[in-house]
C-alpha cells in the first residue's frame, strides 16, 4: 500500500473512531467528506479553501479552488456555483475528482446567501452579476489561462444558463445538466425553477426543496425535522413552509407570483429577449422535472445566439433516467417500472472531456448532432438536427367513452367525473425530485393502482398492429365543461401491455385558467361554458410494441406531486375551502377531445 493510501485510511479511521452515538446522524456526511479528502491525497489535488471573492456591491462569496499538484500556470478552469455547500456537496466534489487530475482547475463557490458566502439568497437574484465578477476574478489569476467553463446539475446548471446571457470573454462553454428550471418567460411552459407545470405548482418538489434548502443567509442552512408525509396534506398550501420553518424562504413568494412576469425577470430567469454567446451541452433525462425546459432553453439559446459558435453548438443529450442521475437507469437496468438495457449506457465523461478540451484547450471540435436521445421501450439511441425530428408526423387519436380511435366519433357524446380535493387522485410516479423526507417514487410507473377510480376517465386503443414510435411533444386536446370557476386537468399517457401493465409514458397538466396561455389568464368558468384546453406533455421518445395498447387517463389531480386545486376562483395557494368539481369531457365529430401524438416511421 502506498504512503498516500495509508494516510488516507488513517484519516477516515481516526475520524470515525471519534464519533459518539449522538453524532451518528452525521456519519454519512463526514465519511463522504473524509473520503474526498483522502482522494485528494491520492490524486494529487491541492486546495485553496475559502477564498472570499468580492462582488460589485461589496458582498464576498466563499470559493474553494482546486488545482493539480505542481501545476503553476495556464490552467483552464471549471466553475461550479451552488446553493448546497461547496465543501460537502457530493456532485461538486465529483467534478473536482474527475477533472483536476485531467489538468483542470475547479473552482467551487457558495452562491450569494448560502453557507460561507455573504449576502441574501433568492433563486437567483444577483446570480448573473455575481457570476460575471467570479469569472473576471478567475481570469485574472496567475494560474489561469483565461478560459472558463461551467458545469453541474439542477441549480448548478440553472445558474449556468442564466450566466450565458451576460456574455463576456472568459466563459467559453457550459455543461448544464438537469437545468430546465432556468427557463422563464422565454418559453411556452413558464416553469420558473421547475416550480410549475401548466401553471400548477409542483408541490412535492417545491415544498421539499424550500423546506430543506430555502434558508436565505449563511446562518440558516438547516432543513426542517418534520414528517413530510403529514405536512404535505395541510391547507393552505401557500403557507406549508412558513408554518413549519421559522426563518423566511421564497416559497410563499414563488407560489403567489406565477402571473407576475416582472418578478421572474428580475430574478434572472430566461426571457425571450435575452441574447447568448456561449456554446452549451444540455444534458437531461426524460423523467426529469425540467426536461421540457431543457428543450426550450436550448432552442432559445440557439435562436438568440450572438455568435456562430453559440448558434451552432447548443447540443441536447437526453437519457432515460431521473433528475440529476443520468447513469442510474443503465446501472440498475431500469428506471421506475421501465426496463433499460445496461449496455446502452453512454460514456459521459468521454463526451464531456472532448467538449471541454475543445473549448478550453483548442482540441479538435467533437462531432455531435444537435439532439441525441434515448428511445424508451426500444433501448436504443437516436439523433436529429432538429426537434421534433424531421420525419415526425402528428397522429390524432380521438377520445370517445372508454376508447381511443383514429376515427372521429360518428355522433356527439360525453363522459363526466367528480373531483374532490379532499380525496384527490394520488400521484403514481412522474417527474418528481427534491421532495426532502417525502417518500414519493418517481419516473415511469405502472398506473394500475389508480385504475377504476371514479375521478379518472380512462381511454384505451385496440392492440397496435405494429410498433408505434413517438418522438416529440404530445398534446391532449380536451373539450371540457365544469361547474367550478376553475380546476385542473391532468393527463397520463400509458403503454398498456398484454398482461395489463399500464406503464406511464409521460404526464401532463394544466390549470384551466391558463387555457389561452400564461400571459393573460382566461375568464373564470360557468357551468354553461364548454372550452377547449390543450394539455401539453413534456417531450418524449418512446416505442410502444406491437400488440400493446395506448392508454390515456384524464383526471383533475396528481397529489402530492402537484398542488391540488380547491376548485375556487381565488389564489389557490391561499385557499383552505374545498369544493367538489363536476367535470365533463365532450366528444364530437368535429373539434372534439383528442390525443395528438408525434409519430416516427417504423425503423
Amino acid at each position: 500500500m502506498t504512503p498516500r493510501r495509508i494516510i488516507a485510511g488513517c484519516l477516515i479511521c481516526a475520524a470515525v473512531a471519534g464519533l459518539g452515538l449522538s453524532q451518528l446522524d452525521r456519519l454519512r456526511q463526514m465519511k463522504g467528506q473524509l473520503a474526498f479528502q483522502a482522494r485528494q491525497l491520492i490524486l494529487g489535488i491541492t486546495l485553496a479553501p475559502d477564498i472570499m471573492i468580492p462582488m460589485p456591491d461589496g458582498v464576498t462569496l466563499a470559493t474553494d479552488v482546486y488545482r493539480p499538484k505542481g501545476a503553476a500556470a495556464d490552467l483552464p478552469t471549471i466553475l461550479i456555483r451552488l446553493p448546497y455547500g461547496k465543501s460537502t456537496y457530493g456532485e461538486a466534489l465529483r467534478w473536482v475528482q474527475t477533472w483536476v487530475p485531467r489538468g483542470y482547475a475547479v473552482a467551487v463557490q457558495d452562491i450569494r446567501g448560502r453557507f460561507r458566502s455573504g449576502g441574501v439568497f433568492a433563486p437567483y437574484a444577483g446570480a448573473v452579476s455575481d457570476g460575471s465578477a467570479t469569472l473576471d476574478w478567475i481570469a485574472a489569476q496567475d494560474w489561469s489561462n483565461g478560459r472558463v467553463a461551467m458545469g453541474g446539475c439542477s441549480a448548478l446548471g440553472e445558474v449556468q444558463l442564466m450566466q450565458a446571457k451576460a456574455g463576456g470573454p472568459h466563459l467559453r462553454a457550459l455543461i448544464a445538466e438537469g437545468a430546465g428550471g432556468a427557463i422563464g418567460s422565454g418559453s411556452a411552459s413558464r416553469a420558473y425553477f421547475a416550480f410549475f407545470e401548466g401553471g400548477i405548482p409542483n408541490l412535492a418538489a417545491a415544498y421539499g426543496w424550500f423546506s430543506a434548502n430555502g434558508g436565505k443567509t449563511g446562518d440558516q442552512m438547516h432543513g426542517v425535522a418534520i414528517d413530510a408525509a403529514q405536512v404535505i396534506g395541510q391547507l393552505p398550501t401557500g403557507t406549508l413552509v412558513s408554518r413549519n420553518r421559522a426563518d423566511p424562504t421564497d416559497y410563499e413568494d414563488f407560489l403567489s407570483h406565477f402571473d407576475d412576469q416582472a418578478y421572474w425577470d428580475a430574478l434572472g430567469y430566461l426571457q425571450a429577449t435575452d441574447s447568448f454567446d456561449t456554446p452549451a451541452l444540455h444534458m437531461n433525462t426524460w423523467h426529469d422535472i425540467g426536461v421540457r425546459g431543457t428543450f426550450e432553453a436550448a432552442a432559445l439559446m440557439r435562436a438568440r445566439a450572438t455568435t456562430i459558435a453559440a448558434r451552432d453548438h447548443q447540443h441536447v443529450i437526453i437519457g432515460p433516467g431521473l433528475h440529476c442521475d443520468p447513469n442510474a437507469a443503465f446501472a440498475a437496468g431500469g428506471v421506475g417500472d421501465l426496463t433499460v438495457a445496461p449496455a446502452s449506457a453512454p460514456d459521459l465523461d468521454a463526451i464531456y472531456a472532448s467538449w471541454l478540451d475543445h473549448w478550453l484547450r483548442d482540441a479538435p471540435l467533437p462531432q455531435m448532432p444537435q439532439y441525441t436521445y434515448f428511445v424508451n421501450g426500444a433501448d436504443r439511441w437516436d439523433t436529429s438536427d432538429v426537434w421534433p425530428p424531421a420525419n415526425v408526423a402528428a397522429q390524432t387519436w380521438y377520445l370517445q367513452p372508454g376508447q381511443l380511435t383514429q376515427n372521429a366519433p360518428a355522433a356527439p357524446s360525453s363522459a363526466s367525473f367528480a373531483y374532490d380535493p379532499m380525496d384527490p387522485t394520488p400521484s403514481i410516479g412522474g417527474p418528481i425530485c427534491c421532495t426532502g423526507g417525502l417518500n414519493l417514487p418517481a419516473g415511469p410507473l405502472d398506473q394500475r393502482p389508480n385504475a377504476g377510480r371514479s375521478d379518472i376517465l380512462a381511454f384505451t386503443s385496440g392492440p397496435l398492429p405494429e410498433p408505434l414510435t413517438l418522438a416529440g411533444d404530445i398534446t391532449a386536446r380536451i373539450v371540457v365543461s365544469t361547474d367550478a370557476p376553475d380546476t385542473d386537468l391532468v393527463a397520463v399517457l400509458m403503454d398498456i401491455g398484454p398482461d395489463g401493465t399500464m406503464l406511464a409514458i409521460q404526464q401532463g397538466a394544466l390549470r384551466l385558467r391558463y387555457r389561452n396561455g400564461f400571459d393573460r389568464p382566461a375568464p373564470l368558468l360557468t357551468p354553461a361554458d364548454v372550452v377547449t384546453a390543450n394539455v401539453d406533455f413534456p417531450p418524449i421518445a418512446y416505442r410502444i410494441a406491437a400488440g400493446h395498447r395506448i392508454g390515456l387517463h384524464i383526471s383533475s389531480a396528481s397529489f402530492p406531486r402537484l398542488e391540488r386545486h380547491m376548485n375556487g376562483a381565488g389564489l389557490n395557494a391561499l385557499s383552505a375551502t374545498p369544493r367538489i368539481a363536476h367535470n365533463t369531457l365532450w366528444f364530437r365529430p368535429d373539434g372534439g377531445s383528442a390525443l395528438v401524438l408525434p409519430v416516427q416511421p417504423s425503423h
